[in-house]
């Protein structure tokens, strides 16, 4: 074959390729596989069993309270926050979204909750679907649950708590359907969790406030 045929020859070939794939992904009716969303929600809850977060409060007696991550094994996560009575909740833990499913007070016992059944027989608590967070991480993003209306306002957020000063925090802000004056917003720091709850109350023509601020995290080194 001549410089001239093999020349043409691959001109033919590279067309043939190029419409091979105009065809697999342009034509009509045909849809190209949705990208997983970058960002893994798990990060910003870290299952980290015996990890503690201290919050100190402004606003109410109870704004401060500590947080401990207490038992975590597939793809669910037990904390329980002390302040005033003791919460536990049990959190379904997914790449794309994180879910309380399980709220029970008063609970000061050092067990488990993980398993549904064991849960459903101890005859306390309640099943309950509130969504912390939810995928994609972008300004705007909205979603609701059993309870509150959800909006992603910031992704990029410079937070300083008394930790610390935190870098690309995500806000949530969140509204209740029943008391829509009122505000709530929450902070997540990737790998670190929450550092930062805030509400807003309207009060005689003023704003009222009531702030938990993350002020130290501690977890025990891996055994």
């Amino acid at each position: 074959m001549n410089g001239k045929n093999w020349r043409l020859c691959c001109l033919v070939l590279l067309l043939l390729l190029i419409t091979t794939l105009v065809a697999r992904w342009v034509l009509p009716g045909e849809e190209a596989a949705p990208e997983p969303y970058g960002d893994d929600l798990r990060a910003y809850l870290p299952a980290l069993p015996g990890a503690v977060y201290a919050f100190q409060g402004s606003g109410n007696e109870f704004a401060a309270f500590m947080r401990r991550i207490t038992f975590a094994e597939s793809g669910l996560v037990q904390l329980e926050d002390a302040s005033g009575p003791n919460l536990a909740l049990v959190v379904e833990h997914h790449p794309q979204k994180l879910t309380v499913i399980w709220s029970e007070e008063e609970f000061y016992e050092e067990e488990s909750l993980l398993d549904a059944e064991y849960r459903a027989s101890r005859g306390r608590g309640h099943a309950v679907e509130l969504v912390l967070l939810s995928a994609p991480l972008v300004v705007g993003h909205t979603w609701s649950d059993q309870r509150f209306q959800r909006e992603i306002v910031a992704v990029d957020q410079v937070v300083a708590v008394p930790l610390g000063v935190f870098y690309d925090v995500v806000v949530v802000k969140s509204t209740n359907p029943e008391a829509p004056e009122m505000e709530l917003y929450e902070y997540y720091a990737k790998n670190v969790g929450l550092i930062k709850r805030e509400s807003l109350f309207p009060s005689e023509g003023e704003t009222y406030s009531v702030v938990s601020s993350l002020r130290s995290f501690s977890c025990p080194l891996s055994q």
